[in-house]
């Protein structure tokens, strides 16, 4: 499923004014899709796409209306780090639907991590300042999960399981939505992978304590 609609991806998302010009992920995350760029040219996304049945829909399409996002991408994002739980906590002490790490949540000025309206706004606004550093979509989701810096010093996505597998599973979810889907889990986006994207490494989640 990937590679065949690895270029529906990259032409919905490139499409957004905050990186139309210049952003070309094909070059980066070294063999994540591989041959892929030597593909037919896909068709470009509608501009009706929609994924009204998902969680938290409201707030994903402000939030994405404001950082100039495709809202599926974001709702991708949502899916893969909590699958759509505002309460998730990862062992890492991520916090909440887009999971964000108490340093960043503070940064980005966020007071409860656990209310829907911010945590969301938070990881709108990161992903969208990711993706305005480095102009690549699997750059700026791997920086997302392993942190900048590691994007930085090795200018391709980290060799690092969980990171690949995440990145992948941000793809495979956008464009289950992109085409239509609604799905709630990583688990669901799965369905029609290859066995390597199959393979387990989310991020263990927990329940939030009072």
């Amino acid at each position: 499923m990937v590679r065949a609609f690895a270029l529906l991806f990259a032409a919905s998302v490139a499409a957004s004014p905050a990186f139309a010009q210049s952003a070309d992920w094909r070059i980066a995350g070294g063999g994540l899709f591989a041959g892929v760029a030597e593909e037919a040219p896909a068709p470009q996304r509608t501009a009706d796409t929609r994924a009204s049945e998902q969680p938290f829909d409201a707030i994903v399409r402000r939030v994405a209306s404001e950082h100039n996002l495709d809202p599926n991408l974001l709702h991708a994002i949502l899916i893969v780090e909590s699958a759509y739980r505002p309460d998730a906590v990862s062992s890492a002490g991520a916090q909440g639907l887009a999971q964000l790490m108490p340093g960043t949540a503070r940064d980005l000025g966020v007071d409860d991590p656990f209310d829907p309206e911010q945590n969301v706004a938070a990881g709108g606004a990161y992903i969208a300042s990711m993706l305005e550093r480095y102009q690549d979509v699997r750059l700026a989701l791997a920086a997302y999960n392993a942190g900048p810096g590691r994007v930085d010093r090795l200018g391709r996505v980290p060799s690092i399981p969980e990171t690949e597998g995440y990145v992948r599973d941000v793809v495979e979810c956008f464009l289950d939505l992109t085409a239509g889907r609604t799905v709630h889990s990583v688990r669901e986006c799965r369905e029609d992978a290859p066995p390597a994207v199959r393979a387990e490494h989310n991020p263990i989640l927990i329940a939030r304590t009072p």
